[in-house]
């Protein structure tokens, strides 16, 4: 398929393979489908791997990205023909953002999912730096599998707590320099979607306000006697707040979806700034969103000049306008075939 560079939309019945375009993309970018966690979920009933290749201009160079996936979790990734290293160097170039039926819940999710969220942004902010946070990650799980493995000497972590202050405080100035990015634009769209509650957001370290060696080496001989890490980034968190106290505990889930939009046009919005330009996913909006909230989205997204991916069962589903038909592309899905309109 060749994609315009505004607003791209799939049309079909339910089951007809829409949201598989956008899986797709999923996958190219994140290495993974944004409705199982599980690859082999994707994979066509009879095939032993799948395989996604796209061609994607950034700074005005066209890049060739390629995912092979196995049902053994086996991968091959390619960048302009050559094997890649890791996933991070596809989604360096190709930087995506998704509002789908399968999105996390921000506001009363897991501070798992709310530091994926996080993490998105830091690893762009830092230029798509994928060493430092693959090097964080190694750090904090051998720290803990050298904690796990009990009756051991504090001489014992100290190597993995230098690794993994030097990874973790990198990481962390990212992190937060995503989230002061976000701030602004978080309140503007809570407002713009009619909220109508004042929130705010505010970013944990996961240790506290001591510097992240000081923190590891205070908490040492607790964490060896639990056997487990008490402190550091893998425990960041990102909180969303009403008057101070936890937005979960008073959000209705209309308020609380209306949260999670603003947290991700935020985030499509600050990444604008910063010249990312991010593919943005919309998987049936119409089936989560009423008639005006999807307008307010809609306008939002149009203004941004992103390049969208939505699919429905029909336009009018979809809720573009018609001004903004006017320079869409729209193909037609039926049995997994795509042809345009």
């Amino acid at each position: 398929m060749s994609l315009g560079p505004s607003v791209n939309m799939w049309v079909g019945d339910n089951g007809a393979g829409k949201t598989s375009v956008l899986e797709a993309v999923s996958i190219l970018s994140f290495g993974r489908s944004f409705v199982s966690s599980r690859v082999r979920s994707v994979i066509a009933f009879d095939q032993e791997s799948l395989t996604v290749f796209g061609k994607v201009k950034r700074g005005g160079t066209d890049h060739r990205l390629a995912v092979q996936v196995g049902r053994n979790e086996e991968r091959k990734l390619r960048v302009d023909g050559v094997a890649a290293r890791g996933q991070g160097a596809l989604s360096k170039i190709l930087p995506v953002l998704q509002i789908t039926p399968h999105i996390s819940d921000m506001v009363s999710g897991s501070p798992s999912d709310r530091r994926r969220f996080v993490d998105w942004g830091a690893f762009h902010w830092s230029d798509g730096n994928g060493q430092l946070f693959s090097g964080l990650r190694r750090a904090v799980l051998q720290r803990n599998a050298v904690l796990r493995g009990g009756i051991l000497s504090e001489r014992d972590l100290f190597p993995w707590e230098q690794q993994v202050a030097q990874y973790g405080e990198a990481v962390n100035e990212w992190r937060e320099m995503f989230v002061n990015d976000l701030k602004p634009s978080f309140q503007s769209f809570l407002s713009e979607l009619g909220l109508g509650v004042e929130l705010e957001i505010a970013f944990r370290t996961g240790w506290g306000e001591k510097g992240l060696s000081e923190a590891l080496a205070a908490n040492r001989i607790r964490e060896i006697k639990a056997r487990s890490a008490l402190v550091g980034p893998q425990r960041a968190d990102l909180e969303i707040l009403r008057e101070g106290g936890r937005a979960s505990d008073t959000l209705s889930r209309g308020q609380r979806k209306i949260c999670n939009l603003a947290l991700i046009l935020a985030q499509l919005s600050a990444a604008g700034r910063r010249g990312l330009d991010p593919v943005l996913c919309l998987d049936d909006p119409g089936a989560e969103l009423d008639g005006d909230s999807l307008s307010r989205v809609w306008k939002v997204v149009v203004e941004s000049g992103a390049q969208v991916l939505a699919t429905g069962i029909t336009v009018d589903r979809i809720g573009v306008n018609a001004d903004q038909l006017e320079h869409a592309r729209v193909f037609h899905v039926k049995h997994g075939r795509i042809v345009s309109h």
